[in-house]
């Protein structure tokens, strides 16, 4: 690939990175934002499946299950979640993003009513954020899991 498109893809995957953020952090969305919601976060997927490396296939494939999870799409949210916990394990990712990824996993049984599982999750993601040493990452983390349905 050459150096042009490369850099194509990587500012494309950053922008709808941002873009599909924006939107999942409206409190209330319309279905057709749900939707855009969506293609945002797949078109993120995309750009970053032609040039990036396992850490950020992982995240926009966490980014993909946090979306489907927010538009109530259960089985697409666990799909991408356990995508993502793979990648993260296989690559040898740690401290933040493995917290991250269990965080994801809970959001998805959530959405999935999965409550066993999500409960498994939290506990498996409040484990991990003792292992990370930045502040800042471990209160992204921790803010996160809070608003996972069902957390308490």
């Amino acid at each position: 690939m050459e150096d042009r498109e490369a850099e194509q893809h990587r500012r494309f995957a950053v922008a709808t990175f941002n873009a599909a953020w924006e939107l999942m952090n409206k409190n209330v969305r319309t279905r057709d934002e749900d939707d855009e919601m969506l293609a945002t976060t797949f078109a993120s997927r995309y750009h970053w499946g032609k040039i990036g490396g396992p850490e950020q296939l992982a995240t926009a494939d966490w980014q993909v299950a946090r979306a489907a999870s927010l538009a109530g799409l259960p089985e697409l949210a666990l799909r991408f979640a356990e995508r993502a916990l793979e990648r993260t394990e296989d690559a040898g990712l740690r401290d933040y993003h493995i917290a991250s990824r269990y965080e994801g996993l809970a959001r998805a049984h959530a959405c999935a009513g999965n409550d066993a599982e999500r409960d498994r999750y939290i506990a498996r993601a409040k484990e991990a954020l003792a292992n990370i040493s930045d502040a800042d990452d471990r209160e992204v983390i921790e803010r996160q899991l809070s608003s996972v349905p069902g957390y308490g």
